[in-house]
């Protein structure tokens, strides 16, 4: 059995690295006495897995956890694994959803587009309706191997402008095309001819997305059942 968990990464988190996040989660899942399988060897670890890595400084309402339960194990339903997650989770760091996940691929495999807002990017808004119209927009993206030129366009599925000027857009995100948000509000600078200052730019995820008969789902909504969502809190794609 696989346990899909969704989690937030809040204010007291968001400058927390990767490493240092699955460390607390993997903290957590202790304190929890989650009946979490472990790999072999000398140095047995727990098998859990994030869907993709969160740069440092964002903070985010859909981070998805992997945790692979041992068949010999106690057994646990859902709702007492959310409470006790949740009971054990640090400062920043927050359950909202949980369910049993039914299928066979890999998290990080399956996702491929994740949403985020941006705040204070009113000058933007113009510069993100012309390139929405265009067919191509080159521009440089930061990848694992270093900046190398891209066409932008592609890798972005929609932007729009809320009420309060935050940017909320839809781009790609995982194994088989990524871009990070702060590429993308880089590159709408340039179009509209100003310097972004990325670190005044607050940038949320809102959304981690997979793809299924050619529509975006939840990663809860794809192969899942037994679905637990915190009381009071809404999913952004269910609201």
């Amino acid at each position: 059995m696989v346990l899909r968990v969704r989690i937030t990464k809040g204010e007291e988190a968001r400058f927390i690295s990767h490493l240092g996040f699955m460390r607390a989660f993997e903290r957590a899942i202790r304190r929890a006495e989650i009946p979490v399988a472990y790999s072999e060897g000398y140095h047995p670890l727990p098998k859990f897995s994030f869907a993709t890595a969160l740069g440092v400084g964002i903070s985010s309402e859909a981070e998805y956890v992997d945790i692979q339960i041992d068949p010999d194990g106690p057994k646990i339903s859902v709702e007492e694994a959310f409470d006790a997650l949740d009971r054990n989770m640090p400062p920043g760091i927050a359950v909202v959803a949980a369910c049993w996940y039914l299928g066979k691929p890999a998290l990080a495999s399956l996702i491929e587009y994740a949403s985020y807002r941006a705040s204070g990017c009113g000058a933007l808004h113009e510069a993100a309706e012309e390139f929405m119209a265009m067919d191509a927009s080159l521009g440089t993206i930061t990848t694992k191997s270093g900046k190398k030129e891209e066409d932008i366009r592609k890798l972005v599925y929609s932007i729009s402008m809320t009420d309060d000027e935050s940017l909320e857009f839809i781009c790609a995100c995982g194994g088989r095309a990524h871009l990070r948000p702060d590429n993308l509000l880089v590159h709408l600078s340039s179009i509209a001819g100003i310097e972004c200052d990325v670190k005044r730019s607050r940038i949320h995820r809102t959304g981690l997305f997979v793809v299924e008969d050619g529509e975006l789902v939840s990663p809860m909504d794809y192969k899942c059942k037994d679905l637990v969502i915190a009381k009071g809190w809404m999913p952004r794609e269910l609201s």
